[in-house]
């Protein structure tokens, strides 16, 4: 067996410090929200750790389309962050931003400025449910009134009994999914569909309408309530939900 030298091992140190100088150092600035085109890394860790908490998350960038050179300025909803890329909906497309000197990407950005909507998500659990509609389901759904609510996502698996979708409705679900409902998946069965994501509780009635349910079960339900409130002006003991959890951006 091959033994590991002094100089060995001090590389394999100075890596590990490295990389622990750098995760403390965008730990430490994680509620720094704005950033350069310079900074996309950094910018794309953040953003990918407040998605990933459960937080919709919009940027307003300022840059250039990389195709033609035009000037950008407008707010996105970013769906999703990996390396130094953020992807985001933007006017119903699905487009990608990049530094300043980005090629690739379908903006270069100089300045984006993430804004994560609300301050503490209210996570709780919902027993499997059978249901004839999606507006039933959005009745069995206890969202607080003592609190500023800014939105309420559900999160699990729909079964759906409805019927055999032929190619062209199934294309028409799959755009409606593409931009309203990002990060969902769609199987379409004999006689139904299984739906498997995080909708926002607003479009439930545009599934009743476009995929015109006979019968839902459900799986176990996640339920998301963004508040405007921080962690500390919330009173847990009003909260009457199954496991419920607290969860902040910051």
């Amino acid at each position: 067996m091959k033994k590991i030298t002094l100089l060995e091992i001090l590389v394999v140190v100075a890596i590990l410090t490295t990389s622990f100088a750098v995760g403390y150092k965008f730990l430490k600035s994680n509620n720094n929200t704005e950033f350069s085109g310079d900074e996309m890394y950094k910018c794309a860790w953040i953003a990918d750790k407040i998605i990933k908490k459960g937080f919709p998350l919009y940027a307003e960038i300022e840059g250039r389309w990389t195709s033609s050179n035009e000037e950008f300025k407008d707010k996105v909803l970013i769906t999703k962050a990996n390396g130094g890329t953020l992807f985001a909906i933007y006017k119903n497309q699905t487009i990608t931003i990049g530094g300043k000197l980005a090629s690739k990407e379908d903006i270069a950005a100089n300045k984006i400025k993430l804004m994560p909507l609300g301050n503490t998500i209210i996570k709780y659990e919902l027993a499997p449910i059978n249901a004839h509609s999606f507006k039933d389901i959005k009745t069995k759904i206890d969202i607080p009134e003592h609190l500023t609510v800014l939105d309420v996502y559900v999160y699990g698996t729909f079964g759906i009994d409805s019927k055999t979708y032929s190619p062209s409705e199934q294309q028409k679900i799959k755009n409606y999914i593409q931009y309203s409902i990002p990060n969902a998946n769609l199987y379409f069965t004999f006689g139904g569909v299984i739906f498997n994501g995080k909708v926002n509780l607003d479009y439930l009635d545009d599934l009743d309408n476009l995929l015109k349910p006979e019968n839902i079960t459900t799986s176990n339900l996640d339920v998301y309530i963004i508040v405007n409130e921080t962690i500390s002006q919330i009173n847990m003991s009003k909260l009457k939900f199954n496991d419920v959890r607290l969860i902040t951006w910051s």
